[in-house]
């Protein structure tokens, strides 16, 4: 295991390195198809940030490491401690130095974090204010792609068939700035943003991961009926970027309310959706639902020179430390996260064991069998 880069002298490390690695970084253009198909070298070493985060994050993203590592893939892994537990002990929830490191590094692997439903946490971190330590992130770093393929797997017991679909969800605006305000006594505002420039960028990014990844339709989601400037914003970037292709992608929009029935009704009409923030995060819970458990979703986070990888699911406080959690989430991440670094071959090799472990009768208790952390981890690492 890479000695764990998590001493005062390797976090000032980072923070100097950051200002040679942005004359490093590649244009957007060549930053996105670094994003989805890099072609790397047996020989490379790969750096990786790790954040553990809170809850039953330290045993998913442990588990997650191991079975990466079992790979034969060469990383380099730099831990350091960040979320709400770490600040119940230092008093530091997020700091200038987890920022230094990321910006340094650029691909950070993150387990879940607690946000507490308060009106009092926000966290404040260079001048501005942030609705949790996923939100800094997402802003800080512009990921502006939250990125969830969701489909059936062999072996798990889901409500509906016929599941292969991918959400990708705009991830910088909409209502999840955090911009409220009390009008009075009785009133709160929230304001919804949405722009064309971030509209624009989302709607190419969907059309070139559906390019990409040999997916055949791509559908706007909105509200522009009800909507109609800033989801009518929305659908016309879409638009726009979708009569730019000559792949033979089929493109379309449909209404966010009306897509809910109908992904239960016939889910395997859906290919690609490309979402605002708010209607992208309640659909890609469906998503989980449909096919068995949110614990079966991965999601990456793509910004022009940034990728953050993380589970789709939460913190789980009440099993954190009973050795139980379902490591699939943070592990597909992992597996997107290969894909990232140019790994295609080892990502393709340790989803293929996971899922054979599934249909080997391998369950993790949450999906209604009964292994535990540890051994879902030796199960896939076996069949590797």
């Amino acid at each position: 295991r890479s000695q764990l880069a998590t001493t005062n002298m390797a976090v000032s490390l980072f923070a100097r390195a950051a200002a040679s690695a942005r004359s490093l970084r590649a244009s957007p253009a060549v930053a996105l198809a670094r994003s989805l198909s890099v072609s790397t070298s047996r020989n490379t070493q790969h750096e990786v940030l790790v954040f553990n985060g809170d809850g039953v994050g330290p045993e998913i993203v442990g588990a997650a490491r191991q079975m990466i590592d079992a790979t034969g893939v060469d990383i380099k892994w730099y831990e350091m401690d960040m979320g709400y537990e770490a600040e119940q002990r230092t008093g530091v929830y997020i700091s200038d130095d987890h920022l230094a490191a990321f910006d340094t590094i650029r691909v950070l692997f993150k387990g879940p974090l607690t946000v507490p439903p308060t009106s009092k946490s926000y966290i404040n971190i260079k001048g501005r204010q942030f609705t949790s330590g996923n939100q800094v992130f997402r802003k800080v770093f512009q990921l502006y792609a939250n990125v969830r393929p969701a489909r059936n797997r062999q072996g798990i017991t889901s409500p509906v068939n016929g599941v292969d679909l991918v959400v990708v969800r705009e991830n910088t605006e909409d209502v999840y700035l955090g911009k409220e305000h009390w009008v009075d006594d009785d009133t709160v505002e929230c304001i919804k943003q949405i722009s064309r420039s971030a509209s624009a960028k989302i709607a190419n990014f969907a059309l070139d991961y559906a390019e990409k990844h040999g997916r055949k339709r791509v559908t706007c989601v909105h509200k522009a009926n009800v909507c109609k400037q800033s989801d009518g914003l929305f659908l016309s970037e879409f638009t726009k970027a979708a009569e730019q292709r000559t792949s033979g992608l089929q493109c379309d929009e449909q209404l966010a309310d009306s897509l809910l029935t109908k992904l239960v009704i016939n889910p395997s009409e859906w290919d690609v959706l490309c979402c605002p923030n708010l209607y992208g995060d309640m659909t890609s819970d469906l998503a989980g639902g449909l096919v068995g458990s949110l614990g079966l979703l991965p999601s990456g986070n793509f910004g022009d020179n940034h990728a953050l990888f993380e589970p789709a699911h939460g913190s789980a406080p009440d099993i954190a430390g009973k050795g139980i959690a379902n490591p699939a989430s943070q592990l597909l991440s992992g597996v997107m996260m290969l894909g990232h670094l140019g790994e295609h071959d080892a990502a393709r090799r340790l989803e293929s064991a996971f899922d054979k472990t599934l249909q080997d009768g391998i369950l993790p208790i949450d999906l209604g069998g009964s292994a535990d952390t540890a051994t879902v981890t030796a199960a896939v690492i076996e069949r590797l």
